[in-house]
């Protein structure tokens, strides 16, 4: 599958690659490129994997928004920077404990609070940040989300592997596996779900297919659409 994209892939200035020291990882770095399907709108994401100070980073551009994400191997995500134009956000949440601290501005107001979770894992990238899990030999795993349609506030989530399967994008066949993401709690999983799908010999994150909000959010549609070389 394949969209008709309204946007343009935006591409990582130098500049900005010198402010987050990609050039000093040429060899560590990975880029790919997903194509994305809200509702009616189709768009392009651009993701850069790498290492940094013995950390996973992961940074994703796309129009009017970028995110980059610092993994932790215990906590799961230990920062994360989220700045969007169109939300009007521009923040930063970092973990510490069981603590995450959250500064900046967010809907446009700003905010400068403390949550409280416990000793689960945190991701707020739900698709590339359970790669790990997707890879292991885990078969279910419960960690902390904070709330972007409301006030950051935590919220516990569960992703449970479904088995494998084969996935063909763009004619390619890849030997997945597949896993649903609810939120952890009987009554409010019935209101949500979504699907992923992961490459088995690695964890690639390759397709989400569900809402990317609360209930009653249009359906979107994520796919990886190709590895940049160089």
């Amino acid at each position: 599958m394949r969209f008709t994209r309204l946007v343009t892939t935006v591409c990582l200035a130098p500049a900005l690659q010198v402010v987050l020291g990609l050039s000093a990882f040429p060899l560590l770095a990975q880029q790919y490129q997903y194509a994305g399907l809200f509702g009616e709108n189709a768009y392009d994401i651009q993701v850069l994997k790498q290492q940094e100070d013995g950390k996973s980073i992961l940074v994703l551009e796309e129009k009017q928004r970028y995110s980059k994400h610092t993994f932790h191997p215990k906590l799961g995500t230990e920062k994360w920077v989220l700045r969007d134009e169109k939300e009007k956000h521009d923040f930063t949440a970092q973990r510490t404990g069981d603590q995450i601290k959250i500064w900046g501005t967010f809907q446009g107001e700003s905010v400068d609070k403390t949550v409280d979770i416990d000793e689960r894992q945190w991701f707020n990238k739900l698709d590339h940040g359970l790669s790990e899990f997707a890879a292991s030999d885990q078969q279910e795993l419960s960690f902390w989300v904070l709330k972007l349609v409301s006030d950051l506030d935590p919220l516990k989530m569960e992703a449970k592997k479904l088995g494998t399967e084969s996935l063909t994008i763009d004619g390619k066949a890849y030997d997945a596996v597949k896993v649903k993401l609810t939120i952890d709690n009987f009554m409010l999983s019935k209101l949500w779900s979504a699907e992923l799908w992961y490459r088995i010999s690695d964890g690639l994150f390759l397709r989400y297919e569900g809402a990317n909000g609360g209930p009653g959010t249009p359906i979107t549609i994520i796919e990886l659409d190709e590895k940049i070389e160089g």
